[in-house]
């Protein structure tokens, strides 16, 4: 009987240390036909890093404010193929480490204001992490006729009336986007319920100007793009509270001139209208329109435009509002674009930017605005000159890497809440301001 069992079990056990490496070979062959699929052999990871600082000397309010923040950003960006084609997932890590802060560092858009300390202490300032894009994908089709179906944290990049504006690390948006392509239209859709800003890793909803939450903003553009024509019309809603239209166009002229429109337009809703008139930034309605031609050359280009806003508001300036909502970024493209200013109700711009190579690898250039609107019967002046310069090296050893500088002076007016400060002769008070940013870039794909 002994003799039987013993028998038995060294033929098990002989039958299993046979079978082990039949089993390792067939889970070796398993993992090599999982990792040949698309959905890893397509799959890219990039890593970037980005220092910034940004600084502003401004005497807006009466009295001199410098805000000034400076902090070095640090991106993971993973990009998977498609499993069977159809499905993947992408996901992005964003860390921002603090450099330095002055008071008022918050509005600058690349550090963390933590809330330690009351006020715009510089002690607030601090850096983040975030895993800021998580998001399944879908798709179908091809480039002639297709669709793609996105769910979860993503960046909407000019999405409709949404866009992410990128300092050390960019806005994402939580919800569901899509696209539609045939041959040379594209439609899109986007449903968002919160977001990711800029300068934080905290999870926060859409809100009013008086904190209201807000549930959703709903928004969507249809495209038409051909040889020599490109036209976009956009709808944005946050509930309950703002609609946006946009229409934009570019049009290649001729071979070296592009002419661009943009047509903006923002009404109040529900929420709006039951805000105290001290948190509204227009009455009703606002619109902007504004049109530009650029003219590009082997080594120098020159763009110039021309802007109009109109924002009514009762006893006070209105302006009109780029987002349409707290903790939301609005696409806005017209050159006349610099923080709050160039969109006051009546205001005419009138913008320049030019560029010119020195070589291959150092491009300088100026950007300007000059604009006017009367208040009151007085005529108020907003103007700005920048100097900037960016350099690409071509160097194999430095490919990923790009640097760019702009420094210059503005001239505003004096303000509270949305009326001017006058002095003692009823004269609108003027405003000094100077303005720098550094920003280094590089990046380079690890697989």
């Amino acid at each position: 009987m002994i003799k039987k069992l013993c028998t038995k079990h060294s033929l098990l056990l002989l039958t299993g240390v046979i079978s082990l490496p039949l089993a390792a070979q067939e889970n070796s062959l398993f993992a090599n036909q999982l990792f040949a699929n698309q959905l890893f052999t397509d799959s890219t990871l990039d890593f970037s890093t980005r220092n910034m600082w940004k600084y502003l000397n401004e005497e807006e309010t009466g009295k001199k404010n410098i805000h000034s923040a400076w902090g070095q950003g640090i991106t993971l960006d993973y990009k998977s193929g498609y499993l069977a084609d159809i499905i993947g997932m992408d996901a992005s890590y964003y860390g921002v480490i603090k450099l330095g802060a002055s008071d008022n560092f918050a509005s600058r858009g690349i550090l963390f204001n933590d809330g330690r300390y009351p006020g715009a202490n510089k002690d607030n300032a601090s850096g983040f992490n975030k895993v800021g894009q998580l998001y399944g994908k879908m798709k179908a089709g091809d480039d002639a006729l297709g669709a793609n179906l996105y769910g979860g944290w993503k960046t909407l990049n000019k999405f409709g009336a949404l866009t992410t504006s990128n300092r050390a690390a960019p806005n994402s948006y939580l919800g569901w986007s899509g696209d539609i392509n045939l041959d040379a239209y594209r439609l899109r859709l986007a449903y968002v319920t919160s977001s990711y800003n800029r300068d934080s890793p905290d999870k926060v909803s859409f809100a009013t100007n008086d904190g209201q939450s807000l549930t959703y903003i709903f928004t969507g553009d249809v495209r038409y793009k051909s040889e020599n024509l490109t036209a976009q019309y956009f709808y944005g809603e946050s509930k309950d509270y703002l609609q946006r239209h946009g229409l934009e166009t570019e049009w290649n002229a001729l071979k070296k001139l592009q002419i661009g429109t943009q047509i903006y337009g923002t009404e109040g809703q529900e929420k709006w209208k039951s805000m105290a008139a001290s948190k509204q930034s227009f009455d009703d309605s606002a619109w902007h329109y504004a049109v530009d031609a650029r003219w590009k050359e082997k080594d120098w280009f020159t763009k110039v435009g021309v802007a109009y806003t109109d924002a009514n508001k009762t006893n006070g300036i209105g302006q009109f509002p780029r987002h349409i909502s707290k903790n939301s970024r609005g696409t806005f493209n017209s050159m006349a674009t610099a923080g709050l200013d160039y969109m006051r109700d009546g205001e005419t711009t009138f913008s320049l930017a030019t560029g010119y190579n020195l070589t291959p690898e150092l491009t300088t250039g100026i950007y300007a605005n000059y604009a006017f609107f009367n208040f009151e019967n007085q005529s108020i002046h907003e103007s700005e000159v920048n100097l900037y310069a960016r350099w690409i090296p071509s160097q194999t050893q430095l490919k990923g890497l790009s640097v760019f500088v702009m420094a210059g002076p503005g001239w505003t007016y004096q303000q509270q809440g949305y009326r001017p400060i006058r002095g003692g002769d009823g004269e609108v008070q003027r405003a000094k301001s100077l303005a720098a940013e550094i920003v280094i870039d590089y990046k380079f794909s690890i697989f």
